[in-house]
């Protein structure tokens, strides 16, 4: 989960750098194209096989579909928000992780696990400290939403959209784990998201120059690696437990806004690794006390 969310992070940082040349489904395509590759070599080369038993079909369906949903928020809300709302927004993820392990995977969770969560979510306010302020980070991309109050709150609820539609996937890929290979389940959700961000590209397309080439490729690099490193996590450990490792990713995102942004590291931002931290050895020594 620790280099799924490192993987993640540079995601990110490549779809901010490309997001105000680059439309949002074709950044999703190539996301996903490269992630299709990677699978579908990796499936071949270890001679796996693809079929997938009628009874765990609409897990897998689910898994797709609200996995490419959290994926156009999460770049919707990278490219219209500040960055620092963006990722406290997503951040809310392990909350439905934590939902769905009690109420779909019957896991249970105790007071100390939920108390952990709860921790590290602060420590990611801390860290990422957000504005609170209801501006958008590029305002004219979202014209077509009006001058209302609507226009500046809806990039908002995409965000909080994209915490509850990953959560909601990463849910579907723990009640798969045994059941199916954590490659076929990337291998599926790739292809699908691929052919549906293709059908918007022939709109949008714009001609990329040799720099931004780059940046699109890396997008699907960092998606591929952190997508093998997540699905490995939920289908190796429970979701409930591995899920708050999710934070440790604010703790580069600082470091990397710093190098390539130019933001300034404060007080606050150490305080907020901290704390962080802290949860990820307390979650650790609860798995061993287990």
């Amino acid at each position: 989960m620790m280099l799924s969310s490192a993987s993640f992070v540079g995601m990110a940082t490549m779809v901010k750098i490309s997001g105000s040349n680059i439309p949002l489904m074709q950044q999703v395509f190539f996301r996903n194209l490269v992630m299709f590759i990677f699978a579908f070599i990796v499936i071949r080369q270890q001679k796996i096989s693809i079929r997938v038993k009628p009874v765990h079909r609409p897990f897998l369906t689910i898994r797709c579909v609200f996995g490419f949903l959290g994926v156009i928020s999460v770049f919707y809300a990278s490219n219209h928000l500040y960055l620092a709302d963006a990722q406290i927004l997503q951040k809310l993820n392990p909350f439905f992780v934590t939902f769905w392990a009690v109420t779909l995977l019957k896991e249970k969770v105790t007071w100390r696990r939920i108390l952990s969560i709860v921790l590290g979510f602060i420590g990611a306010v801390i860290v990422i400290n957000p504005t609170g302020n209801l501006e958008l980070a590029h305002p004219d991309n979202s014209a077509f939403l009006g001058n209302g109050s609507f226009s500046l709150i809806f990039p908002f609820l995409v965000g909080i959209a994209s915490a509850f539609f990953g959560g909601t996937a990463y849910a579907m890929v723990g009640k798969l784990a045994g059941a199916i290979e954590g490659m076929v389940i990337i291998f599926y959700f790739s292809l699908f998201s691929m052919i549906c961000s293709a059908l918007f590209i022939p709109f949008h397309w714009v001609s990329p120059d040799p720099m931004t080439w780059i940046y699109l490729i890396l997008i699907g690099v960092f998606a591929a690696s952190g997508q093998y490193f997540i699905t490995k996590a939920y289908t190796s450990g429970k979701a409930s437990s591995v899920a708050v490792f999710d934070y440790t990713g604010v703790i580069l995102s600082p470091i990397v806004g710093m190098i390539v942004f130019n933001e300034n590291l404060k007080l606050t931002t150490l305080i907020g690794m901290a704390v962080i931290i802290g949860c990820g050895i307390w979650a650790i020594s609860l798995n061993k006390t287990k």
